[in-house]
């Protein structure tokens, strides 16, 4: 008790002028030590998120096919006598007329839609404008209080690769065709007369050039979300304020009065200490970053009570 008593006359010793309160009876308002919510500090700072996640895409170059003709006998030469006449047969053959190939095909990767939750403010908590001051002396808060602000959070779309980007390889067979020729069996005799070989013009397909494949980095894409970064958190702290049972109505007017030039106060002042005004000044210290519960020295400054 010793302590705080020397406390309040260092206080009234520091306090600047103007900042002591007089009562209708010539008194000064008491100084007391009282239990206040010190409000959380935040700084705005923005999150990445990923909204389309990186991807490969592949190209392909077609097979190139050159073409070309071949000379094939389809027929030997032979002798035509005029008494015996040759004998012939058949010889029936597979010509390769297009080597087999590899065709590439590329289908590109498909996405689905993911809506991901993020938190953008942490959950606080502040004072509650109808709750009266607490004074140091009492051990604890009453919970009613601090009022509790839910963690603020919003919404995301993104697009997530679903399937990747593939290819699909198709094996051409190669293609024959069949050649008929006929070749001697048995010549002629007797009268010789030579029949020349007969040729047939095949045209035919090669690979020149293989397919070929090239890939490219589709790049992520990133979408920047706003947040407010927990600086510091709210917390409670002790602060001279005035002490609410015996501060006089003189005192509350004054207050009402600045507060209401401020617009946080509506109304005709009337020198009460009552729910009206106490929720005007929560909501002044609050918008100030003043610690809130009590009238305290530090709200009277800002509010140049002097």
């Amino acid at each position: 008790m010793k302590s705080i008593y020397f406390y309040n006359i260092l206080l009234a010793m520091t306090l600047p002028a103007g900042l002591s309160f007089a009562a209708e009876t010539g008194k000064t308002d008491a100084i007391c030590t009282s239990q206040v919510l010190l409000p959380a500090l935040f700084r705005p700072s923005a999150e990445n998120i990923t909204v389309y996640e990186p991807s490969t895409r592949y190209s392909t170059v077609p097979v190139q096919m050159g073409y070309g003709e071949r000379k094939v006998k389809v027929a030997d030469a032979y002798v035509i006598y005029e008494t015996i006449p040759a004998t012939f047969g058949e010889v029936t053959e597979s010509i390769e007329v297009a080597r087999e190939r590899v065709e590439i095909t590329t289908l590109p990767a498909t996405y689905r839609t993911e809506t991901k939750r993020v938190k953008v403010k942490d959950a606080t908590q502040r004072w509650n404008p109808l709750c009266p001051a607490v004074v140091a002396s009492e051990q604890s808060i009453p919970a009613h209080c601090l009022i509790n602000v839910p963690a603020v959070y919003t919404d995301v779309t993104r697009e997530v690769i679903d399937v990747p980007a593939r290819t699909i390889k198709k094996v051409i067979p190669a293609r024959t065709e069949t050649i008929t020729r006929k070749v001697v069996l048995q010549p002629a005799q007797v009268i010789r007369r030579e029949i020349p070989a007969k040729y047939r013009m095949v045209k035919l397909a090669k690979v020149e050039q293989g397919a070929k494949v090239s890939t490219t980095q589709q790049p992520a894409r990133v979408q920047a979300i706003l947040s407010q970064q927990t600086l510091r958190s709210e917390r409670i702290v002790q602060r001279p304020a005035l002490c609410e049972p015996t501060v006089s109505p003189s005192t509350i007017l004054r207050l009402q009065q600045h507060l209401q030039q401020g617009g946080y106060y509506q109304g005709t002042p009337d020198g009460i200490l009552g729910p009206k005004t106490r929720a005007a000044l929560t909501r002044f210290q609050e918008d100030h970053q003043l610690a809130s519960g009590a009238i305290t020295v530090e709200t009277l400054q800002k509010l140049q009570l002097q």
